[in-house]
């Protein structure tokens, strides 16, 4: 009995077993006998012909290898359930914590990205889950959370950085509101009274805020699956892994070592 975690046991299900479905087709080389063959071959040439995903998402291979492994099926079995389970996004959660953010920016963008993904709720539906599952299985790896903090500069106006004052009006019931208005008096070419400068990021970090939660989401959809599978496969055998939900951290606790050792 062949040992492998959930990973392992994904992308062998998904690129050598269900990839079975619908195969032996006459177009195409030979010789290609798996997802990650074919997929291989999209990426060389720029374009499949005539190949579809099968029933399990996955591209079917060119040879037709009989029917997948029973414990693939369990596999597979496995992951469509994954459709009728939710995924949330915790609240006060900080995808950064290795930033840096003196001014609050990269607080202010998270939060309202995070807003933005909480009303689409599409990341947090099973759906998202096991497209996620299988795109991951296939490309043997999972998604990268990798990012570069951006960087900060003032908020230009006209090539100058521009000033704003905080200014107050009533609305039509009576009640007053702050709003932020042009700080800069044009004609006696100088700053208002009570003026301020403001920063802004240099770039978006929506896609560096949506990639750590597709990589939370697949770890707890993988945490499901092993769950869910544990004692019930037949000639593969589930080991338990160890799940990490944040890697990220792991870049504060190493930059935390670096500066002991500078100051040692």
């Amino acid at each position: 009995m062949q040992k492998l975690t959930i990973k392992e046991l994904l992308t062998w299900a998904f690129t050598e077993e269900l990839c079975k479905e619908g195969a032996g087709t006459s177009f195409g080389p030979p010789m290609i006998r798996s997802a990650w063959a074919a997929m291989a071959e999209v990426e060389a040439l720029g374009t499949m012909v005539d190949r579809s995903p099968n029933s399990y998402g996955v591209i079917p291979g060119f040879v037709d290898a009989g029917e997948p492994h029973e414990d693939a099926l369990k596999v597979a079995d496995a992951v469509r359930a994954l459709t009728r389970e939710g995924f949330d996004i915790p609240e006060g959660w900080q995808p950064f914590p290795e930033w840096e953010d003196e001014r609050g920016l990269i607080a202010d963008e998270v939060e309202r990205v995070l807003e933005q993904e909480r009303a689409r709720g599409e990341r947090q539906t099973g759906r998202y889950a096991y497209n996620l599952i299988v795109a991951c299985a296939v490309l043997k790896r999972g998604p990268d959370w990798w990012a570069e903090r951006p960087t900060e500069h003032m908020v230009m106006r006209r090539g100058s950085p521009a000033w704003f004052v905080q200014k107050r009006m009533k609305d039509s019931f009576g009640q007053w509101h702050f709003y932020e208005a042009d700080g800069f008096d044009r004609r006696a070419r100088r700053p208002m009274k009570g003026a301020y400068r403001k920063y802004e990021l240099a770039e978006p970090v929506r896609g560096a805020v949506l990639s750590r939660i597709d990589w939370m989401v697949w770890q707890a959809a993988l945490q499901l699956l092993e769950r869910e599978l544990l004692g019930r496969t037949k000639e593969y055998h589930l080991v338990p892994m160890r799940f990490s939900f944040a890697p990220w951290k792991s870049a504060v606790r190493a930059k935390v070592s670096e500066q002991v050792i500078e100051i040692a």
